[in-house]
């Protein structure tokens, strides 16, 4: 009813102006017959002859200015220019053949029509398969908090209309033909899109998503000529969507093939050089087991068999170095260990200390000072201690690597109780990452030191969003680098129980330089 009102109301006033002008022609006529027959004695309207010769004078001098005078009123002030609604399309349709990405093509579509097409909203929805939706992805004229809302059903009427007629939909126009109960159905639908007109994307024959329009004004509305092109130019944007679709699938695909790649050759590295560690470890740990037992018999005839002090020092030397060995062939064969599926509670400070100590030889050498900050107490976590050593070893390696030589890394395990999670921040003074560089690091087979897999902080970042938590990166280049990660804890697990000592405040952070 209100666009037959509207255009009720665009001929009325079309015969207006008309009348309006014919009237000001017919007075300018009138007006200069009377200038002649004042000035000159001569009655121009007396004589037939001079009536027709006048008139034909006249309106061949005023037919073009008022061909475009009526072209510019009816085509450029009052009402959208078809012509150059066809051009934007035409040039619309031309740039949405280089944009893959759908958000991209849905954010060019939708600014488009509204600011070259003035429309007052406009918006491109498409099919949303995980959720069985049809939601907008860009609009144009809505607030982002009201859009992002805004979704149809695949069972909703205006949906299975569209899929079956395939053609743009007015609003006013198709409620019409329909009765009240399933008008109103379609009334709401509109309402939800606040749009007076829908045009269908389709793709063989499948309804993947639909522009929703509304024009700039109750004065201007879309002629069946506009329809038209708007339904030409949605076959292109549906083969768009379609190409950009197939080109994240394929994205997705190789994302994940390259997981799974890396997995394999992360399982492949793992597996032999766990092989190698448990024969390193045996190898090594039998000697010196033998060594200590040999050490310790010598130390226990000595009341039989008269030492110097001298000797007796040594030999107690020997037995805690070998013990000290033998704890560290202990720890390499626990990192040796596959990853059993099974998660018991874990006690995080133990498998940080662990993983430190199997550094310390290398950061002494270095000359790196390794300084732990632990929060007590520290809840304890259901997980996998072999998954947990490994992602901490990569973050720790990483640190030292940055440094070189002549540095600090700092450990800091910490609660986040109000995210019932526990923190682990390792900061080392090293080089720092590049801005270029910092985005990447979590990617697979991405590194900046030469003869690395690139693997390490992509194994961590994987096996920390198993137990559902988050990784963190924080750098600057020539400042060093701090890496979070966040591990949510069962609330079923009891905090752990630690060691009091009289000599320390364990409601304060307890500092240990690593040696």
């Amino acid at each position: 009813m209100v666009n037959l009102y509207l255009r009720k109301r665009k001929r009325f006033l079309k015969s207006l102006i008309l009348t309006s002008i014919l009237f000001v022609l017919v007075f300018f006529l009138y007006s200069f017959s009377r200038f002649v027959a004042f000035h000159f004695g001569l009655d121009l309207f007396s004589n037939d002859i001079y009536v027709l010769i006048t008139s034909v004078v006249l309106i061949s001098l005023a037919y073009k200015p008022l061909d475009r005078l009526v072209l510019f009123l009816f085509k450029d002030a009052l009402f959208i220019s078809n012509g150059r609604d066809q051009s934007t399309l035409v040039q619309l349709s031309q740039s949405m053949t280089a944009v893959l990405d759908q958000v991209e093509l849905a954010n060019l579509i939708a600014n488009t029509f509204g600011e070259t097409l003035h429309v007052r909203t406009a918006s491109v929805l498409l099919y949303d398969k995980l959720k069985s939706v049809y939601r907008i992805v860009s609009s144009f004229g809505l607030k982002t908090n009201v859009f992002r809302q805004i979704s149809l059903s695949t069972n909703s009427l205006l949906i299975e209309l569209l899929r079956v007629r395939k053609i743009p939909l007015e609003r006013e126009r198709v409620i019409h033909s329909f009765s009240w109960q399933e008008a109103n159905q379609l009334t709401q639908d509109f309402e939800r899109l606040h749009a007076s007109y829908v045009i269908p994307l389709i793709y063989q024959d499948e309804l993947i998503g639909l522009i929703s329009l509304t024009p700039q004004s109750e004065a201007r509305f879309f002629t069946s000529q506009d329809l038209k092109s708007f339904s030409e130019f949605a076959r292109e944007a549906a083969k768009a969507f379609r190409n950009a679709a197939l080109f994240d699938e394929l994205k997705e695909n190789n994302q994940e093939l390259m997981k799974i790649q890396s997995h394999l050759i992360h399982s492949a590295q793992h597996s032999a050089i766990a092989q190698l560690a448990t024969g390193l470890a045996h190898e090594i740990h039998n000697p010196l087991t033998i060594i200590s037992g040999k050490a310790q018999i010598l130390l226990l005839k000595r009341d039989k068999i008269v030492f110097d002090d001298q000797v007796s020092e040594v030999l107690k030397t020997i037995v805690k170095q070998t013990k000290r060995a033998a704890d560290i062939t202990r720890k390499l064969l626990m990192f040796s260990e596959s990853h059993k599926s099974i998660k018991e509670p874990v006690d995080l400070e133990m498998v940080v200390n662990d993983t430190i100590a199997l550094l310390s030889y290398q950061v002494s050498l270095d000359q790196i000072q390794v300084l732990k900050r632990f929060e007590q107490p520290i809840p304890k976590l259901m997980g996998n201690k072999a998954e947990l050593r490994e992602a901490f070893l990569n973050i720790f390696l990483n640190a030292v690597q940055a440094i070189g030589t002549k540095g600090t890394v700092e450990v800091r395990l910490r609660v986040r109780k109000e995210q019932q999670a526990i923190e682990l921040s390792v900061r080392d003074s090293g080089c720092g990452i590049s801005d270029e560089d910092l985005p990447k690091i979590f990617q697979p087979f991405f590194t900046t030191h030469q003869g690395k897999s690139g693997l390490g902080l992509f194994v961590t970042q994987q096996i920390v969003h198993g137990y559902g938590g988050s990784t963190r990166v924080e750098s600057m280049a020539g400042q060093g680098t701090t890496l979070n990660l966040l591990l949510p804890y069962a609330k079923s697990v009891s905090a752990v129980s630690v060691k009091q000592d009289p000599n320390v405040d364990n409601s304060m952070l307890i500092a240990v330089k690593s040696t």
